[in-house]
């Protein structure tokens, strides 16, 4: 567990220096976040996010008991099949589905999701809902034979449940959605290719100075 926590800081401290401008300020401009700033900015993400965890992570046995459980969406409840759809779907009809579908499932890939969060947060972010899954499976751990009980309860049946109506709406979606390319539907009733075409997500190391002087090759 320690060393899932050393590596969240780890990671906050790689993608802070990716998070750094990678040009100075115009001169009289103000100068903007620091390395140190945006370290400090993701390290207070990460502890909120571990904070507002630590709860649902403590209280992760009750499932195995089926104390507690995750109902399935009434969105999803009822789908059998990723292809139990009416037969000659208008677009809007298409539309209205794929509505009704990402309030269960969220967002798609192909979804405007704008995120306002340095690349320090996200990543620290990533790190806090790591440790807090290493968490909740040791307090899992502490229940003795916990696979029969899960069985006995009714526990392991409802997550099979929970798991398969999600897949079968991820997969409806992803079918209602070619179903209206091949119609000639407009947005939002077929993919969207442009939302991820401009995202950039490589990393570029800036060594010390942001903005390195040019080398001039060697004859």
């Amino acid at each position: 567990m320690k060393k899932n926590i050393a590596h969240c800081f780890y990671a906050i401290a790689l993608a802070a220096c990716a998070s750094s401008p990678a040009t100075p300020p115009p001169s009289g401009a103000e100068p903007g976040p620091t390395l140190g700033d945006n370290v400090g900015t993701a390290a207070n993400s990460a502890m909120t996010t571990t904070r507002e965890g630590l709860p649902d992570a403590a209280l992760s046995p009750l499932e195995d008991l089926n104390l507690r459980r995750q109902e399935i969406p009434p969105e999803l409840a009822g789908l059998k099949s990723p292809y139990d759809l009416p037969q000659g779907l208008t677009c809007e009809q298409v539309a209205a589905q794929l509505a009704t579908l990402d309030r269960a499932l969220g967002p798609d890939w192909d979804t405007p999701n704008p995120d306002a969060r340095l690349r320090t947060e996200v990543l620290a972010d990533s790190a806090a809902e790591a440790t807090l899954d290493v968490l909740a499976s040791e307090a899992r751990g502490f229940i003795p034979f916990r696979g029969l009980i899960r069985k006995a309860t009714g526990a392991e049946t409802h997550e099979k449940k929970y798991n398969k109506a999600f897949k079968i709406g991820a997969q409806q979606r992803t079918y209602l959605k070619g179903y209206g390319l091949a119609r000639g539907c407009p947005l939002p009733a077929r993919p969207d290719f442009s939302v991820n075409a401009q995202d950039d997500d490589s990393i570029q190391f800036k060594g010390d100075d942001p903005n390195p002087p040019a080398v001039t090759p060697q004859p």
